[in-house]
């Protein structure tokens, strides 16, 4: 009978990938907190889809706690449970892949909103659709079997692993370059928000590239070190970056509107996209700059939040108010 491995052999590594994704858990839900600061103008489906992902983390976090507790403490008294698969491992799994079905099913609808490409978005959720299949086969061997080896040995769960890590690499690459290319078509198109436009190109394609390697060096490790749990550490990364990555796309969508809002003083009063106009109130406004001299086309406008109020009648269709 071969020997156990020692518990730094078979889970040092998945601990530690335990402590990062921690780590990450806690910045994400920092991020989700100042995105649900700036949520006014967000449609529902938006807001729901931050508090279910926020929801999804928790309960993984919990379960993968407990994984833990059980490998690096009942372990050691009992060295034979190092073999064992824990009942939090399926678990933890259905947190993680319901999180990422959300997310992903996310990153496919900005996708299509961008690209407009009908083949290019069906092929991508055909493919995601095929990866959580193979996910879920993965999850069944975990409650089918009861041991490590047993899974390891079993007929239909590395196919399904190889599967699942090929297809999500592919995915993740074919989501994120897609995003990047209609970003830099439209970055010569709005002159505003160049340079935020391309910080999100950097963004998406740095994002993508991550998931990609994570899911890649999962992959390696479940071959490399077959008598560690660390590829189960780089599976449960993996879901911790794309929760991130999701709560970052959220925030950004912040500066583009920051950017888009600017602000034109003149004579005491400042005038914006939306802060102290009555949408009621305003029939049409018109403000443009020639020269040096600001020209209002107003009819039948009034701003309030200040003691500036801008009157037009009949007869007048514009006024030139001088620097």
């Amino acid at each position: 009978m071969a020997a156990l491995p020692s518990i730094p052999d078979l889970v040092g590594g998945f601990i530690e990938g335990i402590g990062i994704s921690n780590i990450l858990f806690g910045i994400s839900i920092a991020q989700a907190y100042v995105y649900m600061q700036n949520w006014e103008r967000d449609p529902g489906w938006m807001k729901c889809l931050a508090i279910s992902v926020v929801l999804l983390e928790t309960g993984n976090t919990v379960f993968v706690q407990r994984q833990q507790y059980f490998y690096s403490v009942l372990a050691i008294s009992n060295p034979f449970l190092l073999a064992k698969i824990d009942w939090s491992i399926p678990v933890a799994l259905i947190f993680e892949i319901v999180s990422e079905v959300l997310v992903q099913g996310f990153y496919v609808h900005r996708m299509w909103i961008f690209s407009k490409n009908f083949v290019l978005t069906i092929g991508t959720s055909i493919l995601l659709l095929c990866r959580y299949g193979f996910y879920i086969n993965c999850i069944i061997g975990t409650v089918r079997y009861k041991t490590w080896p047993e899974l390891r040995a079993a007929k239909g769960f590395r196919p399904s692993f190889i599967s699942t890590g090929v297809v999500i690499i592919f995915t993740d690459l074919v989501i994120a370059s897609t995003m990047a290319f209609y970003l830099y078509r439209k970055q010569s198109q709005i002159r505003k928000t160049r340079g935020i436009m391309t910080w999100l190109i950097l963004y998406f394609v740095n994002t993508g590239a991550i998931l990609a390697a994570l899911s890649l060096t999962s992959l390696i490790t479940f071959f490399a070190a077959p008598n560690s749990l660390l590829f189960c550490a780089t599976i449960l990364l993996y879901d911790r970056a794309l929760a991130n990555a999701l709560f970052g796309a959220l925030n950004a969508r912040l500066l583009l509107r920051t950017k888009r809002n600017e602000t034109v003083t003149f004579g005491g009063t400042s005038l914006s996209g939306n802060a102290g106009i009555h949408s009621h109130e305003l029939h049409k406004v018109q403000v443009h700059v020639e020269h040096d001299t600001l020209v209002i086309n107003d009819q039948s406008a009034s701003l309030t939040g200040s003691d500036t109020v801008l009157k037009s009648t009949q007869s007048l269709n514009s006024s030139h108010v001088k620097e």
